[in-house]
Formats: structure tokens, C-alpha cells, sequence
């Protein structure tokens, strides 16, 4: 009996812990990584700041996301590197797509732009205009639309 109380106990301390350490929190704009900043004031400069949140995630360490005017959605890692993009309906900047990624979606998918992309450790994700998301390697290589 003892045993299980000092069990149940041990998880429960431990799922404390990892949800506190995965919490959210309000930070200034000048919080942010450097590479960060530069990023913003490089693609968004005439966009306004709303909200910048950090979060410590259990294994990935902290993670940043700003939220702009516009509406745009921009997370970036512990390094200040952009990891996600969203400008909702607004097309991404040119500059941040790949070479390869932008002339296999010219070439299949004309009159659409990126309007989200995202990139994870060996994959980046885009979404369309028209609301297809397609997945391509880090090479730029179009590997599957994904549903």
C-alpha cells in the first residue's frame, strides 16, 4: 500500500513539474533573441508588435512566438531561427521560401502563394492560397501533398 501511495505520488509531482515547465509567458519585444529581432524588423518592418510570448518546452528548450498587426504568426526556436510562419491569408516573403519549393509551386500550382510554412528537422511544410499544404524535403524536393 505504501509502495502504490509513494507511486502515485511520484507521478503526480512529475506531471506537475513537466506542466510547469511547458508554461507560457508574456515578454517584451527586447527579450527576444537577436536573431529574432533582426528577423521582424528585416521582413515585417513596417508591422506592429502585438503580443511576444516564450515557453519552455520539456526538450526543445525555449521557444518564441510574436504575434504581429497584420495578423501574422511567427515562431522561432532558443536561437532566435524562424520556425513557423503564418500570415494567415497574406502571402510569406519571397526571400524566406526556397529556391526549389517556389518553382515546383509556380510550375503546379499557379496563381497561389505560401501563405504558411514551417520548418521541422528535415521537412518543410507549406501551406497554399488555395488551402493545399504540400510537404518537401530540405532540399526543396516536393515529397507529398499532405491532407
Amino acid at each position: 500500500m505504501k509502495k502504490m501511495i509513494k507511486t502515485i505520488l511520484f507521478v503526480m509531482l512529475t506531471g506537475i513539474s513537466v506542466q510547469s515547465m511547458a508554461q507560457e509567458k508574456i515578454i517584451q519585444a527586447q527579450e527576444l533573441p537577436k536573431q529574432a529581432q533582426s528577423f521582424i524588423k528585416t521582413y515585417y518592418p513596417q508591422d506592429v508588435i502585438t503580443l511576444v510570448t516564450s515557453e519552455k518546452e520539456f526538450f526543445k528548450g525555449i521557444e518564441y512566438s510574436v504575434k504581429l498587426k497584420s495578423g501574422t504568426e511567427v515562431e522561432f526556436d532558443k536561437n532566435g531561427n524562424w520556425t513557423e510562419l503564418d500570415a494567415k491569408l497574406k502571402p510569406v516573403p519571397q526571400a524566406l521560401i526556397p529556391n526549389k519549393i517556389k518553382e515546383y509551386i509556380s510550375r503546379s500550382f499557379p496563381n497561389n502563394e505560401v501563405v504558411q510554412i514551417k520548418t521541422k528537422s528535415n521537412i518543410i511544410e507549406v501551406e497554399l492560397t488555395n488551402g493545399i499544404d504540400l510537404e518537401f524535403n530540405k532540399k526543396g524536393e516536393f515529397l507529398r501533398i499532405d491532407d
